[in-house]
């Protein structure tokens, strides 16, 4: 067993170090968005778009009503013309109040709905957000450390513990000192 480490190479430790503190932001970046793209989706369910179906469904039953007012009042006062125009416009405003209702019933549906088929998805990236929040950063805090230890060790200048130089039997020995 050697009494010494081989060193290769520390400046690739320090650049995977980097690139994992990279790694953690983006992928700590990422798990954010997601999470916040979950509540601002609940939001806009709930708050927008439930909002704005309700008032559309007020805005078309008030129209149908006053449609429908127009229409009662144009028989009475002109019985025997044919009122198409009254006609339509009842039409046309149960269409767009039909409508509204159908929106606001499948927002309804929907707002039910997302939390049993968000939250799983949310909980299936809790062990990720573990990891991110906690694991690498200890793992890239052992990492540094690590590598403070080996360049402390790289800088040491190494004692060698060499055998006095001995003369081999096919050389012959100088005596003297050098020539």
């Amino acid at each position: 067993m050697a009494d010494q480490a081989r060193i290769s190479s520390i400046d690739a430790l320090e650049a995977f170090r980097a690139d994992l503190i990279q790694y953690v932001e983006k992928a700590r970046i990422a798990l954010e968005d997601a999470e916040s793209e979950v509540r601002r989706t609940r939001t806009w369910l709930d708050v927008d778009r439930a909002g704005y179906w309700a008032a559309q469904c007020k805005l078309w039953t008030k129209q149908c009503e006053q449609a429908e007012a127009e229409l009662y009042n144009a028989t009475l006062t002109r019985p025997k013309e044919s009122h198409a125009f009254q006609k339509m416009a009842v039409l046309k405003a149960r269409r767009q109040l039909e409508q509204a209702e159908e929106k606001a019933r499948v927002v309804q549906h929907w707002r039910k709905s997302f939390d049993n088929r968000a939250v799983p998805l949310l909980r299936h990236m809790d062990p990720m957000f573990f990891l991110i929040g906690r694991q690498l950063p200890k793992g890239i805090h052992s990492l540094g450390e690590s590598i403070k230890a080996l360049q402390a060790y790289a800088e040491k200048s190494p004692v060698a513990k060499r055998p006095p130089a001995t003369a081999s039997p096919d050389e012959p020995a100088c005596e003297g000192g050098p020539p």
